[in-house]
């Protein structure tokens, strides 16, 4: 998979350029769309209208994207139901996995070593899963 325009900068952060999108202490993930007519798979972030949105006083979007192009792979796990929906909103990590290795815990497949082969997990505070594989993702910035 391609980065297009950002980086993972930490577990719970992405970066373009000077701006950082905390998605655990200011995003609420939205949604997951899946957009067969293009192969493509959205997943969409909100934040509160404050002066220090996203963690990064730079950066005064209202929302963003990540776009994944060309799907090759969208798995959904499930949630612990004991747990409140609000924490299906809240980011809790996010993992570049190995797409070779099998298994069901995602921190024993993380890649260790840059490589270009790589799946991205986002693990929530309700223990869902979302593993995504694709040609590329590109993150797109929303007013």
């Amino acid at each position: 998979m391609r980065l297009e325009n950002f980086e993972i900068h930490s577990s719970i952060e992405l970066q373009t350029g000077n701006l950082f999108w905390d998605l655990h202490n200011f995003a609420d993930f939205v949604g997951l769309e899946l957009i067969p007519a293009e192969n493509m798979a959205v997943m969409r972030w909100s934040v509160p209208p404050e002066s220090n949105p996203w963690g990064c006083y730079e950066n005064k979007f209202s929302g963003m994207a990540l776009r994944f192009k060309n799907l090759q792979l969208l798995h959904l796990g499930a949630r612990d139901k004991g747990l409140p929906l609000t924490e299906d909103a809240c980011v809790s990590d996010v993992l570049k996995v190995d797409p070779t290795v099998e298994g069901v815990d995602p921190y024993m497949r993380a890649c260790r070593e840059p490589t270009d082969s790589f799946r991205l997990v986002f693990q929530f505070q309700s223990g869902r899963v979302i593993e995504i594989e694709s040609e590329a993702v590109e993150l797109v910035p929303v007013t």
